[in-house]
């Protein structure tokens, strides 16, 4: 029999790392790809946050300027 991982034993992220990779973040904006569409959170929480437009997954605007 193959040796199983026990995976409880051993988590693959702290507590903090996963509060942390599942806030979701006010301020971050997000922008559709093919129409132009924005998208800003204005209230955070945890979770996941995939906003979608067009039948696309919206990107993350990083930056101002790549707003156009």
């Amino acid at each position: 029999m193959d040796e199983q991982k026990d995976f409880l034993s051993e988590p693959e992220l702290s507590m903090d790392e996963w509060t942390k990779g599942w806030t979701i973040h006010v301020g971050r904006a997000y922008a559709c790809s093919k129409c132009g569409t924005m998208v800003m959170v204005t209230k955070g929480g945890i979770g996941t946050l995939e906003p979608k437009c067009c039948g696309s997954d919206m990107v993350l605007v990083k930056m101002p300027d790549e707003i156009r």
